[in-house]
């Protein structure tokens, strides 16, 4: 004999991802301030303490900074917006495009040291 759903054969509601995000929102928001300082702290340490923006005049690095720092103060500033998750996209955009600085920079250096 074959059983029938209690709901009378409908298929199941799709989860809503924004009410998924207001359940989690504290993990996200906690890995993207620690992938920002570590993308901070790899800035500063490969390109700075290596004099690699000083010396060749490579402006992506600022850049970078600039992306990060845009992040970090949608972080810090506490606006009431952090159980949005437009809000959450939006710097996580921001971190791509410093994330996307990042490894230009690197590639730049591994091109100009190995020439």
């Amino acid at each position: 004999m074959e059983r029938r759903p209690s709901n009378g054969g409908a298929m199941k509601r799709p989860v809503n991802i924004s009410r998924r995000f207001e359940d989690h929102m504290n993990l996200y928001w906690m890995n993207l301030s620690r992938f920002t300082t570590l993308l901070i702290i790899l800035n500063i340490s490969l390109f700075f303490l290596t004099e690699l923006v000083t010396r060749h005049g490579y402006f992506y690095t600022y850049f970078s900074l600039a992306a990060l720092l845009v992040v970090e103060f949608g972080l810090l500033v506490p606006v009431g917006l952090a159980h949005k998750l437009w809000y959450y996209a939006f710097y996580l955009c921001w971190e791509g495009v410093a994330l996307y600085f990042l490894i230009s920079s690197v590639w730049y250096w591994v091109r100009v040291n190995g020439m």
